[in-house]
């Protein structure tokens, strides 16, 4: 496959900023407020940097739930060593409206052995840089596998190594999507806005049949071998899911990303991991003890959270089938809030009007709708979406 030089700072590195923790508020609480988070890779096609800032939990802006708040007024550009402007980065725009925070490279970059590059914030008055890098190598992943666990739990595993015995230190990344199925076929579905019966196929895409879900990593993954006496990595764990997962109810599927980085990157990734698991926050330790390699230009004291790494992206996609695993995927809509079993409903026509959408028709006899919940037979109220992959194997819709 041909190579694709970028700038990486891992995206998982930020998702205890956001979503996956409550914010931690240390001794001091201005200390912890206003701090720039950077986060994103720079590509040769289809850069993509987010930016953000923490604030306190005693912000009660509905904005600021999470912990953080969008920069959306920055001026981002990537740079080489001799400081001539590569690209420079605009707001990115999702169904004609802007993404909070995000900041996107529509033209193509080129880059060159030898050269190092950088990325520059301007926020206001404040200028922000990472530090020059190099790309380095990224050996191929070896294989992707998975095992399921005596309590039916599933590991995703890594293996890889570098020939030249020189490569140590990895990050990873990984996308996911899966299919799944409604417990039932609906061959009808009422609309209740225009209080019509429509009639559903499992040959056209107006089925609520199939449905797809994806993810991608929110948590940091890093690995090295400098222990071993060969660079070699075998079964790491990159990604772990509990027995009856609805992921694996059909067909699933993970791209995993493979980056080299150097022991100063792995070391900074690998104290925040820590920080995380073992107090909620990177605030503890102090944060300038395990500050990244993005500073203030204006303000060498001000903290920024980040690092900023050379690599290139090494991918290795695999399915899984729900054939291959045992156990049940864990999703149950046959049963109310009390346990007990849901019966399929006979309905008149005048009695779908009163009930809207909020029964599944099963299927339709001699002017009878046979009914069920509405998340047995709609594929939706389970979260995902008609749209299905590019590259998934199957022929349905």
């Amino acid at each position: 496959m041909k190579y694709k030089y970028f700038l990486i700072l891992s995206t998982g590195l930020l998702c205890f900023l956001s979503t996956c923790i409550s914010p931690y508020e240390p001794k001091g609480i201005q200390s912890s407020e206003g701090i720039l988070a950077v986060e994103g890779m720079i590509l040769e096609k289809g850069t993509t940097i987010k930016l953000s800032r923490t604030v306190s939990i005693y912000n009660t802006s509905e904005k600021t739930n999470s912990g953080m708040e969008d920069v959306n007024n920055a001026h981002i550009q990537v740079i080489d060593d001799r400081r001539n402007v590569m690209a420079v980065a605009e707001k990115q725009m999702i169904d004609g409206k802007i993404n909070p925070g995000v900041y996107i490279v529509n033209t193509e970059i080129s880059f060159t052995h030898g050269t190092k590059y950088a990325i520059e914030i301007k926020i206001g008055e404040k200028l922000y840089q990472s530090s020059f890098v190099s790309p380095i190598k990224t050996p191929e992943i070896d294989d992707i596998t998975w095992r399921q666990n005596t309590d039916k739990s599933i590991d995703i595993m890594v293996s890889t190594h570098d020939s030249e015995n020189i490569i140590k230190y990895y990050s990873w990344a990984y996308e996911e999507d899966w299919e799944y199925r409604s417990l039932q076929f609906g061959t009808h579905r009422y609309n209740a806005a225009t209080d019509e019966v429509i009639e559903q196929s499992l040959f056209t895409a107006n089925n609520r049949y199939y449905c797809w879900d994806s993810n991608t990593s929110k948590s940091i993954v890093v690995g090295t071998s400098d222990k071993l006496t060969e660079a070699t990595i075998k079964n790491r764990v990159i990604h772990h899911f509990p027995s009856g997962n609805t992921r694996f109810s059909y067909l699933y599927s993970i791209l995993v990303k493979q980056y080299a980085i150097d022991k100063e990157a792995y070391t900074y990734f690998d104290n925040i991991k820590k920080n995380m698991e073992q107090s909620g926050s990177i605030f503890a330790p102090m944060l300038s003890e395990i500050r990244g390699n993005i500073a203030c230009l204006t303000n060498p004291d001000e903290p920024v959270v980040g690092y900023i790494v050379a690599a290139e992206e090494v991918v290795f996609r695999i399915f899984i089938n729900m054939e291959q695993l045992e156990g049940e995927d864990g999703y149950d809509c046959v049963r109310n809030e009390n346990g007990q079993m849901i019966s399929i409903i006979k309905y008149t026509r005048a009695d779908l009007k009163n009930l809207g959408e909020s029964a599944g028709i099963h299927y339709v006899d001699l002017n009878t709708y046979y009914c069920s919940p509405i998340k047995c037979v709609d594929c939706t109220y389970r979260g995902g979406t008609k749209n299905k992959p590019d590259f998934w194997p199957n022929d349905h819709q």
